[in-house]
């Protein structure tokens, strides 16, 4: 996660445990000589809380993602570091504001301050406006509802009326009132946490294990469970006090800021257990066995029985031969179903020159407004998002073998059988309704086995019922059934997917989910006559600038290719941007590599938590999951501009199986959710609320702050800076907010580190 600045990191673990130690040793282990003065009320210490809560639990998360459970066992000794740190920097702001101690640091002194000015202004930006708002709008979606795309105007609306009713208070400490807000919310979660723990305590008891077996388990793991601590322990406590306790009052013991640390240590230690309690959040959501379905992704469950077992011609025309345990009974009459494809059937003809398609009157057919074709290539055949559709006018008209509708591309432009043939394209088919039908069941013998079988069959149709296929030619053209239908009109369910076993899950919930891509890419689509790659109009393609050209044999040697995209007769085309490599040649440039493969980013949907009650037996063990989407079922590729593809087809083209869609603080939920039920994940949120108003509060100052030292002011511009990003940063991706802040932060706390480095001998006290 963190290797693109991991040099830096490296730099940060070392000065950050080099400080602590020599503060350690400059001031005679200040950690323990304020443990009494830490208890006592104090301005400074409500400050930092104000910018401590939320950094730890995001702080938590994200060393767990990188070091594992035994990163949390390590942040105590950095706490413990971090803690003399803060002491230091309390004692050098408070001996600076007295007596102007910036006058002797000389030229270097006065570089290094306004660099780590600059950096601590380029960190509360990202990671106090960006970062931070995005993981406490994640919060309240997963815990209050709160859709992402109101979480940022909320935020940042709620930010400025703090920051205006501080303004409105003459002389008042905004950050001290908000840090002693931040710290009965702190009290708050930790009463919360600790009731969602005890609750569960066989999850406890595990949670604790792990991080003292994690802590323990080689050098290596050591080392990387210590940099994410020591790195989330800046984050939440360290970070947040650069140039945050300097600003105190003068008269103040620094010791009573050396709590800050080993609180934040313990909220971590919370918030690190309840995401082992809520289970591995990198761990699929779907059920990974087989789909129940034909051609449906892995984990696919059908919310209706199929009543048949095969077909039977019989004197009765067209028969279909029942399941032995449906309890129907024969001589009586029932309503069934066939269900239509989504994708279309193949129920018309089309007539070349005069450019149009021609469909039966079909009762089934009355809805009938577009042409759909399809791939056909049987790798992409599968597959909705290759689907081309065509708006089409339709004209009813009567001929000597009947009426028929009339089906014409809107788009003059459009020949469909010049285009079926261009693009060896299948079709035509058209979106038909299901047929709905009252059914009879008759006992038969089989011959052979002297059996007796149950058939169904369609009761005649009354002489004035609007024409359709027959029985068997509905069964030809595709439709899936039949179903029983209680009432005549039962819709077709929508796509479901079984939960995986164990994953925490309560019915009616709303989970929100992720699909990320393969790592060496999606292999998707095919290089056309042109030389470009031709895949669906997938709006997350759209964006896509790199392609990989994987290495048969060994992923290293893959090749990363800039490309371009336009969109072009319903599909996105890439093509090289590099001058260098041309994919139609790619066999002979590159004949160990293989077909370009895209990397798109992750694919965010929502889905809803049901009772798996409507599954036909064997049933899952646990619920199933319902995609929010536009369409109950994909139904492909619209023809004519970019869109955003139902779950299933992404699955059907490689993306990994669906995981929780939670990056840091969040991850907390589950657990709480196991542990209390939906209080919990309620109060949790409001909790967590809170401290991300704090926090963001806080970061507000600091970098107001920051931006006199680098600009000799600039507040009034920083506001609006910082604000714009509160809007923003929900929207935002958060790996790539990850990305940007992990370097800024990192480099602030060093200079930071480094400007108490070169002081450490104003440290030395009686």
């Amino acid at each position: 996660m963190f290797d693109p600045t991991s040099g830096l990191l490296a730099l940060l673990v070392a000065v950050f445990a080099s400080a602590g130690l020599l503060v350690a040793v400059f001031g005679r282990a200040p950690q323990l000589r304020g443990l009494a003065q830490a208890l006592r009320p104090s301005r400074a210490r409500r400050r930092l809380f104000a910018g401590a809560g939320l950094g730890a639990i995001v702080g938590a998360a994200f060393a767990l993602a990188a070091g594992g459970p035994g990163a949390i066992a390590w942040w105590w000794l950095a706490g413990l570091l971090g803690g003399g740190l803060h002491w230091a920097e309390a004692r050098l702001g408070a001996a600076e504001r007295v007596d102007d101690m910036s006058r002797g640091s000389g030229r270097f002194g006065h570089v290094l301050k306004f660099m780590s000015a600059c950096a601590g202004l380029a960190a509360a930006l990202a990671a106090g406006g960006l970062l931070l708002a995005q993981q406490g709008a994640e919060v309240l979606r997963d815990s209050l509802g709160l859709a992402p795309w109101a979480a940022g105007p909320v935020l940042a609306g709620l930010l400025l009326a703090l920051a205006l009713l501080a303004r409105r208070r003459p002389g008042g400490d905004d950050l001290a009132g908000l840090g002693a807000l931040a710290g009965f919310a702190l009290l708050a979660w930790t009463g919360v946490a600790l009731a969602a723990l005890l609750a569960a305590p066989g999850a406890l008891a595990a949670g604790l294990s792990a991080m003292v077996e994690g802590a323990w388990s080689g050098e290596a793991a050591l080392a990387g469970a210590l940099a994410a601590a020591g790195q989330a322990v800046l984050w939440s406590s360290f970070a947040a006090g650069i140039g945050g306790a300097a600003d105190g009052d003068p008269s103040e013991p620094a010791e009573r800021v050396v709590g800050v640390a080993p609180i934040t240590a313990a909220v971590a230690t919370l918030a690190g257990l309840l995401v082992l309690a809520g289970g591995d959040p990198r761990a699929p959501i779907v059920a990974a066995e087989a789909s129940a379905l034909p051609g449906a992704p892995a984990g696919t469950v059908a919310l209706e029985r199929y009543i048949g077992v095969g077909l039977q011609p019989s004197d009765y025309g067209q028969t279909v031969v029942l399941a032995g345990d449906l309890g129907l009974t024969p001589g009586k009459r029932y309503e069934v179903v066939l269900r239509a494809d989504p994708r279309g059937h193949r129920a018309g003809e089309v007539i070349a020159g005069d450019n149009l398609v021609v469909v039966p009157t079909y009762a089934v057919a009355a809805d009938v407004d577009s042409v759909i074709l399809r791939d056909k290539d049987p790798a992409r055949a599968g597959n909705p998002g290759f689907d081309v559709h065509i708006a089409c006018t339709r004209e009813r008209v009567k001929t000597r073998v009947g009426e028929f509708y009339k089906l014409r591309p809107r788009d003059p432009n459009i020949n469909l059988f010049q285009l079926m043939r261009a693009r060896d394209l299948d079709g035509p088919y058209v979106r038909l309704r299901d047929y709905h039908f009252v059914a009879s069941v008759r006992p038969a013998v089989a011959l052979g086995s002297n059996e007796t079988r149950h058939l169904l069959y369609e009761e005649p149709r009354p002489d004035d019922a609007p024409a359709d296929p027959t029985l068997r030619e509905l069964i030809t053209l595709g439709f899936a059934g039949p179903y029983l239908d209680p009432g005549g009109a039962t819709e077709a369910p929508p796509f479901a997917l079984a939960a995986a076993p164990g994953a925490a899950l309560t019915l009616d919930q709303r989970v929100h989910l992720r699909l990320d891509a393969p790592v060496r890419g999606l292999e998707l689509g095919f290089v056309n006559r042109l030389g470009e790659l031709e895949v669906p109009p997938w709006d997350l393609l759209a964006g896509v600038t790199d392609a990989v050209l994987p290495h048969r044999d060994d992923p290293g040697l893959d090749v990363h290719v800039p490309v371009r995209s336009r969109l072009a007769f319903g599909r996105l085309r890439f093509t090289s941007a590099d001058p260098a490599i041309v994919f139609a040649e790619l066999s002979k440039s590159h004949p160990d590599h293989g077909a370009p493969r895209l990397v798109p980013p992750s694919h965010r949907f929502a889905a809803e938590v049901r009772a798996s009650t409507r599954v036909p037996a064997p049933r899952p063990d646990g619920p199933v999951l319902i995609p929010l989407h536009r369409d109950l079922h994909p139904t492909g590729n619209p023809g004519y501009s970019l869109y955003t593809p139902h779950p299933a087809e992404l699955l059907l083209a490689g993306m990994q199986a669906p995981v929780r869609d939670q990056f840091g603080a969040a991850q907390v939920l589950p657990g709480l959710r196991a542990g209390l039920g939906r209080a919990g994940d309620i109060a949790g949120g409001l909790v967590l609320g809170v401290l991300t108003l704090a926090g963001l509060m806080f970061w507000l100052r600091r970098g107001q702050r920051f931006a006199a030292g680098c600009f000799g002011g600039g507040e009034f511009g920083v506001a609006l800076v910082f604000l714009v990003c509160v809007f923003a940063g929900p929207a935002c991706d958060p790996a790539a907010l990850l990305r940007l802040a992990v370097p800024a932060l990192a480099l602030a706390a060093v200079l930071g580190l480094t400007v108490i480095l070169t002081r450490l001998q104003r440290l030395r006290g009686p």
